[in-house]
């Protein structure tokens, strides 16, 4: 059943309002948990006409790059004048610089500019920048500690001779940078991070986070040359292991043509792979991360005329086997990974990329449409996420932020705000959520907007 986004609904909303606020961190790409949620509660379920209090503006290169925000410092690798990638730490509280580390990287892409959100944990900070520079800094001393390279570093020697590719296929078995840039989020696993070459040889590398030492490679799992998904580590069957999506086939096969998608799991302590199946259908272009939405379902939904699908994932009698449960067209995510909140599925479903259903969906776990605000109200690859009952969304062309309350009848439109200047649009950003702020960017400002509820006055002040 269809519902507008201005619908008032009389159902209660997932969570009640709280009194008491409980704030997180958010300390990679998709949250603490990378499901695209927050426990955080207390929010604000309204804001005055002008939209939440800003609390601070910088200015950022151009770009994509979303923050992580961990123990009141936002964290994001700025892009220089196609110069350098910059890893930039703030204060949360106040957006004051606290301090910077740059590296040259010299170039330009399509779209061009920032990609990746960097990987925080209570030493470390990882970043992948657009051009495949891989980089460790500690968090004390701000010092980088060591280095790597998604590309350079996995050149086979067989392929990547130094000479002229004499053919097309000699061209396309060498390790090369994808057409859009390395666009990735460092996945931690114990004492390792987890990042993603993929060329011909190698799928996922492990590296030791204190040393960088590799510790293991996966073997072929797809190529990177239009692949931009994380490496997403989650726990199917009662065993963790890193899932991956990537595209097999020569890049210039239009969406109809190109081969179903890669999907393939990694053992996290060794790289050995588990198992491997595909899309139903032609994936050109993976981008967003698989959701496990029980211990033996994974949902996935992509564009280029993939839609969504589900897949059960057993273990019998020590084998794997991972079987389609249904695809269907009419829920087709594109930059934006899925969400999973409160036993719900939310996703940004573009209608040009084939959904019949659109803007914001939300499904049951079993992958059944409860409501959408499309057609009326879509989102233009901006960003959401979810907390406290609430559902922020950007849209990514006009820079409006708009707050849904959430439940099974139906989204309340609560309030709307235009946030960000989104001049040429592209505000399509990743946002971050920490102590009940809210860190939104387009091409060239960030912004922490104050979302939470306010404290009510104390008597006699």
């Amino acid at each position: 059943m269809r519902y507008l986004a201005a619908i008032a609904v009389g159902a209660a909303s997932y969570l009640s309002l709280e009194t008491v606020s409980c704030a997180a961190d958010w300390p990679r790409l998709g949250g603490p948990e990378a499901t695209g949620a927050s426990p955080e509660t207390g929010l604000a379920h309204s804001w005055p006409p002008e939209g939440p209090a800003t609390l601070w503006t910088v200015d950022v290169g151009e770009g994509f790059a979303g923050p992580a925000a961990r123990d009141g410092q936002v964290f994001f690798l700025d892009r220089i004048r196609d110069e350098q990638d910059v890893l930039r730490c703030l204060d949360l509280a106040t957006g004051r610089e606290l301090w910077r580390l740059g590296y040259d990287a010299p170039g330009s892409l399509p779209h061009n500019g920032s990609r990746n959100v960097p990987t925080v944990d209570e030493q470390y900070i990882f970043t992948v920048g657009p051009f495949g520079q891989f980089r460790c800094v500690d968090r004390a001393t701000h010092q980088l500690l060591w280095a790597a390279h998604l590309v350079d570093d996995f050149k086979d020697p067989q392929t990547d001779t130094g000479k002229s590719a004499e053919t097309r296929e000699e061209k396309l078995a060498r390790a090369q940078l994808p057409m859009w840039g390395m666009t990735q989020a460092p996945c931690l696993y114990k004492d390792l991070v987890v990042v993603a070459p993929q060329t011909q040889s190698t799928g996922l590398v492990a590296y030791e986070k204190k040393t960088g030492k590799i510790q293991w490679r996966s073997g072929y799992i797809g190529r990177n040359w239009y692949s931009h998904v994380s490496p997403c580590l989650t726990t199917l069957a009662g065993v963790q292991q890193i899932i991956m999506l990537a595209q097999p086939s020569d890049p210039e096969k239009s969406p109809r043509d190109a081969p179903p998608a890669i999907i393939s799991s990694i053992d996290p302590d060794n790289g050995r792979i588990l198992w491997k199946t595909q899309t139903p259908g032609p994936y050109k272009i993976p981008i967003t991360e698989p959701l496990r939405v029980a211990d033996d379902r994974l949902f996935i939904t992509g564009g280029y005329t993939l839609g969504c699908l589900m897949l059960q994932v057993r273990r019998v009698g020590g084998e794997w086997e991972p079987t389609l449960i249904f695809h269907r067209k009419t829920v087709a995510a594109f930059l934006h990974s899925p969400i999973l909140y409160h036993d719900r599925i939310f996703v940004t479903s573009f209608k040009d990329q084939g959904g019949s259903h659109s803007g914001l969906v939300c499904l049951s776990t079993e992958g059944e449409p409860l409501w959408e605000t499309g057609p009326a109200l879509q989102f233009e690859s901006g960003a959401s996420l979810i907390a406290d009952g609430l559902a922020f969304v950007m849209h990514g062309r006009t820079g409006q932020l708009y707050l849904f309350e959430l439940s099974d009848s139906g989204p309340k439109l609560v309030a709307q705000a235009k946030v960000l200047d989104a001049r040429g649009g592209d505000a399509w950003a990743p946002m971050a959520l920490s102590d009940g702020k809210l860190l939104v960017r387009d091409q060239h400002q960030m912004k922490c907007l104050e979302v939470r509820l306010a404290k009510p006055a104390r008597a006699g002040s």
